[in-house]
């Protein structure tokens, strides 16, 4: 019968403990299955009597396998803490092998053990560390360590700015990763384009406790994972994956902007817990409904552009809605915004609405985008006087009109229509842009915008003038 790390454990007895545990040993030397090796080594460390630390130290600074060389190092760590040799392993580790969960688990360890050495050793590992790393910025950043005292026990905070600093460099100089510090923790971090195909493939994650800003943007992310002690993050960017679902996000209750645009997101749920939320962005999914939402009273901005939307739903609880974003989607009717009277910019390009409508609450509307649809008449607007531009180029509009309340507009985007005449546009005193390109206006003269003070550009570029209109366009635009 072919032997295995069950069978000794099961027959140790019969077998003897100094043969089983040289069974053992052959398995974790010889096995090509990283699983049965590992299951070796546990058995290992369970049976044998502190009798095998230059084995288990081999396989701790030269096993390829990093699983392997770890949980020799926990099996140093549980049985031979009181080693004479283990100090000098740990700071051997901390100072020549390039491999940051090792020099993590180091200072761990010799903060574990306590002595006065250890603690010198993790002191002086770190001090270099800052020495060289942030130079210049090291006593505004870390002014704990300058000239820390020996004799007394590394307290918690600074056991945990050890590896953050450690981190830190590891994100820096090896990942590829912009990684900020405050006050010796990693406060900020972002992983771009960096092949991830999990969030947990970023090592040292669980120790950055601190985390406020984290972007994980173009990688390879199917799910969110592995989030849940980061309870001060207030920023997460997971754009461009492969991210079906949204999902784990209960612990981040202080979250306050959120971006999962250009996934695979089918559904929007799971927010529940997110009740600090200011800032969603979805665009680029797969989305076909607004739902799920009434939970977030503070959201002051939502993104869900590029999806597969055809109505506006679901809105009503987001009083303090800013911005909406709902571009590029299929929605045919302006609708369900009654109650968003706080909202400035409304997006609405690239649908395929027929009528603007549903306006007249939104007294605080700034900025309304409607190109690319299929509007035929401008109506509607005549409560909104804060509104400072409009976008409804590439429309169906034959007439200038239902401008003449929108005293404070100032930029005017109407292209690629089918507009006749320059009308329509007294009232309009702070105009400064009015863009009319492409349209069917055969004359312009001076005077019919010579009441709009403000006026700095006018473009009436591939319209059908008269020659006398071309000239007298020309002279006003300075430029053919």
């Amino acid at each position: 019968m072919e032997l295995n790390p069950e069978y000794i454990k099961d027959h140790i007895a019969e077998i003897g403990v100094k043969e089983s545990l040289i069974l053992l040993k052959e398995l974790i030397n010889s096995s090509s299955d990283s699983s049965i090796r590992k299951k070796a080594l546990e058995y290992f460390g369970m049976f044998e009597s502190s009798k095998n630390f230059s084995f288990l130290e081999q396989l701790f600074l030269s096993d390829e396998d990093q699983t392997i060389a770890l949980f020799a190092g926990k099996i140093l760590k549980d049985n031979y803490l009181a080693h004479k040799k283990l100090i000098s392993l740990l700071e051997y580790t901390l100072k020549k092998v390039d491999n940051v969960k090792q020099k993590i688990f180091s200072v761990e360890t010799l903060t574990l053990i306590d002595s006065l050495r250890a603690r010198k050793i993790v002191i002086d590992y770190v001090e270099s560390l800052i020495k060289t790393t942030l130079k210049d910025s090291a006593t505004k950043i870390t002014p704990e360590f300058l000239g820390y005292n020996y004799n007394e026990s590394i307290p918690q905070n600074l056991i945990e700015i050890s590896i953050n600093l450690i981190l830190h460099q590891y994100y820096i100089y090896k990942c590829g990763y912009v990684s900020t510090l405050r006050r010796g923790m990693i406060v900020s971090l972002i992983c771009e384009s960096s092949n991830l195909h999990s969030i947990n493939d970023i090592v040292g994650l669980n120790f950055l406790y601190n985390l406020e800003y984290l972007t994980i943007q173009r990688n390879h992310l199917k799910d969110i994972t592995q989030l849940n002690h980061l309870e001060y993050l207030k920023i997460l960017n997971l754009p461009h994956n492969k991210i079906e679902k949204v999902e784990n996000l209960q612990s981040l209750i202080t979250l306050e902007e959120l971006n999962l645009s250009n996934n695979k997101i089918q559904r929007i749920e799971n927010l529940e817990p997110l009740l600090n939320l200011k800032k969603l962005f979805l665009n680029d999914n797969e989305i076909n409904h607004i739902e799920n939402l009434n939970c977030l009273v503070g959201l002051e901005v939502l993104e869900i552009s590029r999806n597969n939307i055809s109505k506006i739903e679901n809105l009503g609880e987001l009083g303090k809605l800013k911005r909406l974003n709902l571009s590029n989607n299929q929605i045919e009717k302006m609708e369900g915004l009654t109650q968003l009277k706080n909202l400035m910019w409304l997006y609405l390009n690239n649908n395929a609405i027929v009528q603007i409508e549903d306006l007249s609450n939104l007294q605080k509307l700034k900025g309304l985008y409607l190109s690319n649809n299929n509007i035929e008449k401008i109506s509607s607007l005549e409560n909104l006087q804060n509104l400072k531009k409009i976008e409804l180029s590439n429309n169906k509009i034959r007439k200038l009109e239902g401008l003449q309340n929108l005293v404070e507009l100032q930029e005017l985007y109407l292209d690629n229509n089918s507009i006749e005449k320059l009308e329509g546009l007294e009232g309009l005193n702070n105009l400064i842009i009015l863009h009319i390109g492409r349209n069917a206006i055969k004359e312009f003269s001076n005077e019919s915008v010579e009441h709009l003070k403000n006026l700095n550009f006018i473009f009436l570029n591939e319209n059908p003038l008269n020659q006398k209109s071309f000239s007298e366009y020309q002279k006003r635009v300075k430029f053919p």
